[in-house]
């Protein structure tokens, strides 16, 4: 390490660890974390039994959506080997705040390699491996093991369907709220195409518009229609929600045959496309079609009462988790060649980034979040700094980052039984 780090006190050699308890919302307990000095790494041991899942979704925190529970999230982090890499640690100024990163640190990080913009994410690549459609499925399944909470018919809405006339009044109500848009809008509706390519794209949304309201007022009548009293459409909201919870049992069921037949294939081999595409299909095609109620305003009163037909899909209760199996494949040399090449352009450049500006870090000033660097002398000195990082699916508090400060009479003695630990976030 350089000569001047740490004031020129601390260790050179070895290796120095953090051990961290990710779960605790703030790192103040002593069981919170511990700091090491070790001249030589050793025998690599056994993960213990007993360590917990490095996010156990207490706390707000990275996704793991795409293990079936809890219980699944691994319990140590993927590897991704780092360079140590020495930069000037100079502070500047900048809207009030006291800061150490040189804007777009990243960029300079990196040279001339591509880096993409600050938390802009690439969507979820579709799974190119069996394990992707297996995070497809158990996403699915973790999502439909969720209690669903007992449906509610407010007194509100019971008071307003009782009163004399006012399911009549829906459907105009609706009308005239469609008319006032229409008339709002009517030259752009009705009159020639527009030259302009916005406009015209504008235009062509806004017909959209119009016909999915037409379709939606027609539902609503034939609703009403079929349910003119109060009683009735309050039994019908009822009925649809049993046979909701019906077809939510059933897809569990049906979920869980489709994970056997994934699990039959060896997990990290490629997927074939037409395979992928027809477990989408059944996914996509496995859908509950319901009417609700909803609260909607007229004429500037809010709480008045609509309905409306909805569709609920298992394919759209998901986070896949893709992000994680690239990240997971690409430290992994024995998968990474499952990888896409058109995913790892993607990919590369985003894990590049750093979030919010602000590296990891040994030494120096430190890049605060709710607080500013510590500029002159001081009576502790920033061991190291742990940011928020998307490679490794780390997420500190709110997207912040963990400090650990030492005392310098401690640090010069290789004592770090009292180091301290904050963490910072929005």
């Amino acid at each position: 390490l350089p000569a001047n780090l740490w004031a020129g006190l601390g260790p050179r050699h070895g290796w120095l660890l953090l051990f961290v308890d990710p779960n605790q919302g703030v790192p103040e307990g002593s069981d919170a974390f511990r700091v090491l000095h070790v001249d030589a790494l050793g025998a690599e041991r056994e993960v213990p039994r007993d360590l917990s899942a490095v996010y156990d979704g207490v706390y707000t925190g990275p996704a793991y959506d795409h293990f079936r529970s809890i219980a699944d999230i691994p319990s140590t982090w993927r590897r991704w080997p780092v360079d140590v890499v020495v930069v000037p640690n100079e502070i500047r100024e900048e809207e009030g705040r006291t800061l150490a990163a040189p804007p777009n640190f990243a960029q300079i990080l990196y040279e001339d390699r591509p880096v993409a913009p600050d938390k802009q994410r690439p969507s979820d690549p579709e799974p190119f491996s069996w394990r992707g459609a297996l995070y497809v499925v158990d996403s699915i399944e973790r999502s439909l093991a969720k209690p669903l909470s007992e449906l509610r018919i407010p007194d509100k809405l019971v008071e307003r369907l009782n009163q004399p006339g006012y399911i009549g009044t829906i459907v105009p109500a609706l009308d005239a709220e469609d008319a006032q848009w229409e008339q709002k809008y009517r030259a752009l509706l009705e009159g020639p195409a527009p030259q302009d390519e916005t406009a015209r794209q504008r235009r062509t949304a806004m017909l959209a518009h119009v016909e999915q309201r037409r379709i939606e007022r027609e539902k609503l009548a034939a609703f009403l229609a079929r349910h003119p009293k109060p009683d009735s459409i309050i039994d019908s909201l009822r009925r649809s929600d049993d046979e909701r919870r019906l077809w939510r049992a059933g897809a569990r069921t049906r979920i869980a045959a489709e994970r056997s037949a994934i699990a039959a294939h060896d997990l990290d081999s490629p997927i074939p496309a037409e395979a992928w595409k027809a477990l989408e299909a059944r996914l996509r095609q496995d859908k509950f079609r319901t009417w609700t109620f909803k609260w909607v305003d007229r004429n500037g009163e809010s709480l008045h009462v609509s309905f409306e037909e909805t569709d609920t899909t298992i394919f759209a209760r998901h986070r896949t988790g893709m992000k994680e199996l690239v990240a997971d494949y690409y430290t992994d040399a024995k998968r990474k060649t499952l990888i896409p090449e058109a995913i790892l352009a993607e990919f590369e450049p985003y894990w590049r980034t750093l979030y919010n500006n602000r590296p990891h870090r040994m030494g120096g000033y430190h890049d605060g979040l709710q607080s500013d660097a510590r500029i002159g002398p001081a009576k502790e000195l920033l061991l190291f700094q742990i940011a928020t990082d998307d490679a490794m699916n780390w997420c500190w508090g709110d997207a912040g980052a963990y400090y650990v400060f030492i005392n310098p009479d401690d640090l010069k003695k290789l004592d770090f039984s009292g180091a301290r630990m904050d963490l910072e976030c929005h």
